[in-house]
């Protein structure tokens, strides 16, 4: 990576990107030190008993969180269903108008998206209940899991706050097009 620098210093030192490059490179070797750091931690890593207490905390926290989310998307799935009925008993004349797609279309997605709610709360209710019982049984593998779960909720956060911000700026997109193109 030396050398890579010292070329980037010798072709850019006459342009604007100059100072871009070395910033970039030397994040690229601060990168590799962590990198290489990363590997060489110790086999057997230890809580103390204060991190335990945390731990403990935090995931009694989780549990009930958890819990209020298994209710919570319990109520929602309950309430779809309840709106299907509901819906197929209401007159086509009090619809509202001009609505371009079937009112059960809503309905579905409403459940849908409490299903998949479920997938995140499912990963933070295996990471309390393991960490709970490692805590208390002092068990690395238990301990392990329950990180391994609290890993996987936050992909999944991540993921879908990703996947949520694509939607808006396709959607700011399209709508801003279409704000143009009807001027």
């Amino acid at each position: 990576t030396d050398y890579l620098l010292t070329f980037a210093i010798h072709f850019f030192s006459r342009t604007k990107l100059f100072t871009t490059t070395i910033f970039i490179n030397f994040h690229f070797m601060e990168d590799q030190k962590n990198l290489s750091s990363a590997n060489t931690l110790p086999e057997q890593l230890q809580l103390t008993s204060e991190s335990a207490v945390y731990m403990l905390k935090a995931a009694k926290w989780g549990k009930f969180l958890a819990i209020l989310g298994f209710v919570v998307t319990g109520l929602c799935i309950a309430g779809g269903i309840v709106m299907i009925f509901v819906i197929n008993r209401i007159p086509e004349d009090m619809l509202p108008l001009n609505m371009s797609f079937s009112p059960q279309i809503v309905v579905v997605f409403y459940i849908l998206f409490a299903g998949i709610y479920t997938i995140p709360v499912f990963f933070l209710n295996s990471f309390s209940n393991n960490a709970i019982k490692a805590i208390n049984l002092s068990d690395s593998a238990l301990l392990t899991t329950s990180i391994k779960n609290l890993k996987n909720l936050f992909v999944f956060v991540g993921v879908s706050t990703i996947v949520i911000l694509s939607l808006y700026t396709i959607i700011l997109i399209v709508v801003g097009i279409a704000a143009a193109v009807s001027l």
